[in-house]
């Protein structure tokens, strides 16, 4: 979606509809919410290429919090302390510190492009 309709529409959607499943109209006339968000053009840009469909949103977050993680425990934090600061479990903080990051970043399937990628 990013090659197709540009990177600063994809971060628009992040940050407007993220970590939701949002329903892609066949077009969206000015007061559907894709218009108002991302404005008439690109959100009818949007629909063309994937209209009549529900898609995920992710909220990119899972990264920023492997990040904060590591800088925290870098810092000398227990897990414990992470979690508070955080707002996340002990639990989670400890796959995340332990590498086994499922959605954190880490372990993600190598068929799908990572937006954030720079190579």
């Amino acid at each position: 979606m990013a090659d197709a309709l540009g990177v600063k529409l994809v971060l628009e959607l992040m940050q407007a509809f993220g970590g939701r499943e949002l329903w892609i109209p066949k077009s969206a006339g000015p007061d559907h919410e894709l218009a108002k968000v991302l404005g008439e053009e690109p959100a009818n840009a949007l629909c063309k290429f994937i209209g009549n469909t529900a898609i995920y949103i992710p909220h990119g977050k899972a990264g920023q919090v492997l990040r904060n993680v590591h800088e925290l425990e870098a810092r000398g934090l227990k897990k414990g302390q992470i979690a508070r600061e955080l707002g996340i479990s002990q639990r989670h903080v400890r796959r995340l510190a332990n590498g086994d990051a499922g959605h954190g970043g880490r372990h993600r399937d190598p068929r799908q492009d990572d937006l954030f990628d720079n190579d």
